[in-house]
């Protein structure tokens, strides 16, 4: 089968989907909306493309606004890759006006609309093409939909064309794997196979989607809540090293506390042959680990710093505020956890610890562009991995020498842990949590002139000496010469381990 007649006859396919089973619908009490996720293989039988058909009830003389993003998060081309867009309601087919919000120049968020030339009513039945994103163009978080392991995977906002501003109760999302090998499963954020998925249509952007022959990995005991799925080849042992990611998961509910009981958690992976490759992304109790197939002769170790970094988002969370702005603390606490948990929980070892912080250290200090403030760094986003990178280091140490002044002026009996733990569960309450709510708390712990101080470091980029126990006893800070190419030689710092301090001192700091 040529490429052509694949698309014919998937567009001849969709449209049966689409419009073929409205009577059925008809005929059961319909879900306020309702979803199904066909895979399409071509004539190699990979995937490449997925069918997909939903329907919502609107009332009559209702506006109709279709969107979905055209750049998401460094993932281009994403409207540009679904095709055969149809739709209708109880007086027949819609027509839209389309158009595009202006690019935003770092690759976040934008999107394309399609209006409904015409008010509609009752049951909207809408059905299109996603193809998946094929090898080459730029990279970013693994948003988008791509082919591994004879199934498919991506998140919601990698495929997804949504009515925009409907509000309902729940959507059922249901799927169709007759395309796909014997054995294969669909699995998301929201639950296995066919789910009910709580909240608005939106929701669905906000999950992963796996479907195919997937390995899969389902904790026991504690871990209970943990689960995890593959496709492709992985090069390590996906199940040995999920078994570790279940055993951390439940140490991190232990140690942050505030979440009980703590959520179950999914784990995707997908591991696929082409750039771009991914990286790794969380999502709301979940995220995607994606890397590039091994050359030859190339070795890969079990990503368990990243592993552990995608949890802790989940007790991190965020902070109000402009986007992209606010990764200071969304990723920065992140970092600055993600080293010090896996320290405290016997996760790593000492020196690997220290290799982290020196890392950090080069990745922030070795660059040209370190003191860019926080709004120029937005402004490049996704063009420059090692800049939109800056405030995971830069917050991580902003964080290591807060703790450390924070236990400073209260002679020992305060920690950044301490101050954190309210304002995490005053969040999860529903309390609002932006940078004004920040600066109160800091101002509160080491003096009025904190919120001077987090704009200056934090917004403004000025570079600053953190403190000589930002990382506890058994690493100092010591000066060093950074040869930056087109800046010259620039004098920041490293970190040394102090032989003569216990290992348990080390870990229990």
């Amino acid at each position: 089968m040529n490429g052509e007649q694949f698309w014919r006859g998937a567009a001849a396919l969709l449209a049966t989907l689409a419009f073929g089973l409205a009577p059925a619908l008809a005929m059961a009490e319909p879900a306020p909306f309702q979803m199904t996720l066909k895979p399409l293989t071509g004539g190699d039988d990979d995937v490449d493309a997925l069918a997909v058909r939903w329907q919502v009830i609107l009332p009559a003389g209702s506006a109709l606004d279709l969107t979905a993003p055209i750049t998401y998060a460094g993932v281009e081309g994403v409207a540009d890759r679904m095709e055969s867009i149809s739709a209708r309601d109880a007086a027949g087919p819609i027509a839209f006006t389309t158009f595009d919000d202006p690019p935003h120049p770092g690759g976040f968020p934008h999107f394309r609309h399609w209006k409904a030339d015409r008010p509609v009513a009752g049951p909207v039945e809408v059905a299109y093409l996603a193809r998946l994103r094929t090898p080459g163009g730029r990279g970013g978080p693994p948003f988008d939909l791509r082919a591994s392991g004879g199934g498919l995977s991506g998140a919601g906002s990698g495929f997804l064309l949504l009515p925009r501003g409907v509000q309902t109760s729940h959507s059922q999302l249901s799927w169709d794997l007759s395309d796909l090998p014997a054995g294969s499963g669909a699995r998301t954020s929201f639950g296995d196979g066919d789910t009910q998925v709580d909240g608005p249509p939106s929701r669905l952007m906000q999950g992963w989607y796996m479907a195919g022959p997937f390995g899969r990995y389902v904790g026991a005991g504690q871990s209970a809540g943990f689960s995890a799925s593959w496709l492709g080849r992985a090069p390590f042992d996906a199940a040995a090293e999920m078994a570790w990611a279940a055993d951390a998961y439940t140490y991190l509910g232990e140690a942050f506390g505030y979440l009980d009981p703590v959520p179950p958690y999914r784990v995707f992976m997908r591991f696929v042959d082409g750039a771009p490759c991914g990286g790794g992304t969380a999502l709301g109790a979940s995220f995607m680990y994606a890397r590039c197939a091994l050359a030859e002769g190339e070795t890969a170790a079990s990503p368990r710093e990243t592993l552990v970094h995608e949890m802790v988002h989940m007790w991190v969370g965020g902070i109000e505020g402009p986007q992209g702005v606010t990764s200071w603390f969304t990723e920065g606490l992140t970092t600055h956890y993600t080293r010090l948990m896996m320290l405290r929980g016997g996760l790593d070892s000492l020196d690997a610890y220290g290799a982290h912080i020196n890392r950090s250290a080069q990745a922030l200090y070795g660059l040209a562009a370190q003191d860019l403030s926080a709004q120029e760094i937005v402004a490049v986003g996704f063009a420059d991995g090692d800049i939109r990178h800056i405030p995971y280091h830069r917050g991580a140490f902003y964080f290591a020498d807060l703790d450390a002044r924070i236990r400073e002026r209260s002679g020992g009996t305060r920690t950044l842990d301490a101050v954190l733990r309210p304002m995490f569960e005053a969040r999860q309450a529903g309390q609002t949590f932006d940078h004004a709510a920040w600066i109160a708390l800091i101002s509160a712990e080491i003096g009025p002139g904190a919120g001077e101080e987090f704009e200056a470091r934090i917004l403004r980029g000025e570079a600053f000496a953190p403190h000589p126990n930002a990382f506890g006893p058994c690493f100092t800070r010591r000066d060093k010469t950074y040869e930056i190419e087109g800046r010259g030689p620039v004098d920041r710092y490293e970190w040394v381990r102090q032989t003569d301090v216990p290992d348990d001192l080390c870990r229990n700091w």
